[in-house]
């Protein structure tokens, strides 16, 4: 959906845009604890939690008689090994890199190739759905103030287009967002100069925190 907002000689068209960001790469560090379990940031064979859409990476230290395994069933060896979206599984060193798929099933597992013991449950979720977004109010003054709706742990995330003939959409840097009782205030300070014209387009983008 989209809006015009005429102000003297400056018309700004706002586009609403809500998606799930999907957040960088997260790092486990897995050391081979005990020999008995894995120690993976300062844990015991924890439960990890992944969401659908994520990479994960695994750095493996001091693990060279454990190869670390991601598996859909348990069992010996790489019995069970679950493949999709994953690099280098099995290793022994070095890193595993898992994006984990969309149709990935709820529940996985990791495993020592050489000592059964050594394994704990990777529970998989998909990511939160992005809020319905509706623009409430927009004021452009020396700032441009966008209010919109939210929701909690979510951010408002301007960004701007001088020609649409172009799909590429730029970030607004800077600009400050606030989220308080169910309302973002956006404020950023106009694009004009930016885009070298009156007429500027603006979509905002609900992010994940």
């Amino acid at each position: 959906m989209s809006r015009g907002f005429c102000l003297g000689s400056t018309v700004l068209f706002l586009t609403l845009l809500a998606s799930a960001i999907i957040s960088s790469a997260q790092t486990f560090n897995v050391t081979g604890g005990n020999n008995l379990n894995y120690t993976i940031d300062t844990q015991s064979d924890p439960t990890l939690t992944l969401e659908r859409g994520v990479t994960y990476v695994f750095q493996l230290s001091n693990v060279a008689f454990h190869p670390f395994w991601i598996k859909s069933s348990l069992g010996f060896g790489s019995t069970g090994a679950y493949n999709n979206g994953v690099v280098n599984n099995g290793a022994a060193s070095g890193t595993i890199t898992f994006t984990v798929p969309a149709d990935a099933p709820a529940q996985l597992f990791y495993q020592c190739g050489n000592h059964s013991a050594m394994s704990g449950t990777l529970t998989i979720v998909s990511p939160p759905s992005p809020p319905t977004v509706r623009v409430v109010h927009i004021a452009v003054g020396p700032t441009v103030v966008v209010t919109s709706t939210g929701t909690n742990g979510w951010s408002a995330i301007p960004e701007f287009n001088c020609d649409l003939n172009s799909t590429n959409w730029t970030p607004v840097t800077p600009f400050t967002n606030s989220f308080a009782n169910g309302t973002n205030v956006t404020s950023f300070s106009r694009l004009e100069a930016v885009c070298g014209s009156p007429t500027v387009f603006l979509r905002i983008r609900n992010q994940k925190n």
